[in-house]
């Protein structure tokens, strides 16, 4: 069975027993002042609460600004539940940062950081924080996800570029590369296949063709990444296939290790999932 996870712009059917892992950072573009927006979920004791989180964050922060001077605190409705929420601001300085805290209904606990140095970033904080789980879009705004739940954003927060998916001991990733449409390189392989300092690492090809990724014409390939010791004795494999599309600077990845749990059908299955919407 699969499930459907949506990549902006794109969307994939990803084998459900892989995780979403993708580090949620929407950016404005430059550096310096930029905007950034990062969401992270856990599995929290069900004792825990977004109040006790945002409790944390206050601690953290007055630690390391050297005193609390009275940020405030709120709480908003979200499309997945009530959020609990702190302002993190200095009155002479534009600009803070600012968040929240709430817990899904599949027991996640969500927690959202909005660092920004407009003056009106409170108004757009807590827009964006009722907008988790589905809400309005305003203008200028548009609809992203995370951990498969649905957002609105300010256009200019760009969202990842690489989304991934893992099984538990990472023995299976998936990654949706939108910054990549080349077939990967050397120093690729050696990343995925591990290789230790006393390692060599034999690049084995398998299979390549043509296919359609996202109703582009694409490449694809299919190599396997042995671990040997000085002598070639094969002490570990990884598979890796590689779907490419120049036209859409878009590329999927699935690296598979000790097994091919996916294999073939399944990483085929995949691209043909991959569609624009």
């Amino acid at each position: 069975m699969e499930v459907l996870r949506l990549c902006d712009p794109y969307a994939v059917d990803v084998p459900d027993e892989l995780e979403d892992r993708t580090g949620y950072v929407f950016e404005e573009a430059g550096g310096g002042d930029a905007d950034r927006l990062t969401i992270e979920t856990e599995l929290l004791p069900a004792d825990v609460r977004p109040a006790d989180l945002i409790a944390a964050n206050r601690r953290s922060a007055a630690r390391a600004l050297g005193g609390d001077p009275g940020w405030p605190e709120g709480q908003v409705e979200t499309g997945l539940g009530p959020a609990h929420t702190l302002a993190i601001t200095d009155p002479e300085i534009v600009g803070g940062v600012w968040v929240a805290a709430l817990r899904d209904p599949l027991g996640r606990m969500w927690t959202l950081r909005f660092e920004s140095a407009r003056e009106w970033a409170d108004t757009v904080f807590m827009a964006l924080v009722a907008a988790v789980g589905g809400g309005s879009l305003p203008p200028g705004w548009a609809e992203r996800r995370a951990f498969g739940a649905p957002l609105a954003l300010p256009t200019w927060l760009r969202p990842p570029r690489v989304y991934r998916f893992a099984a538990a001991g990472e023995l299976v990733i998936c990654l949706l590369d939108q910054g990549a449409s080349d077939m990967p390189g050397a120093p690729e392989f050696e990343a995925w296949g591990g290789a230790g300092p006393d390692e060599l690492l034999v690049v084995v090809p398998l299979a390549a063709g043509e296919t359609l990724l996202a109703s582009a014409e694409a490449v694809w390939g299919a190599w396997r990444l042995d671990r040997c010791d000085p002598y070639g004795t094969v002490l570990g494999s990884t598979w890796a296939r590689v779907a490419a599309a120049p036209g859409l600077s878009l590329r999927l990845v699935v690296v598979e290790r000790e097994r091919e749990a996916i294999g073939a059908a399944g990483f085929s299955a995949m691209v043909a999932s991959v569609a624009r919407h």
